[in-house]
């Protein structure tokens, strides 16, 4: 993962259904190659930002974080 690789896009928006669930956008997860059963995690920072990536690309976001806050 590179910094070129983390552009930020808005997706739209999506409607928490009354069993708390969502409904990720057939653009979202074409894009980011989710299939049915992969792991997300839930990402928040002071209770207002939320985010969600496939548990598989957490080791290479963590690098990415880690070598960010060094500069």
């Amino acid at each position: 993962m590179t910094c070129s690789d983390l552009t930020v896009k808005m997706h739209g928006k999506v409607t928490v259904w009354p069993k708390s669930q969502v409904v990720i956008p057939k653009d979202v997860r074409d894009l980011l190659h989710i299939k049915p059963g992969d792991d997300l995690m839930i990402i928040s920072k002071w209770d207002v930002a939320i985010g969600m990536i496939k548990s598989d690309d957490v080791p290479g976001f963590l690098q990415y974080v880690h070598s960010e806050l060094k500069n």
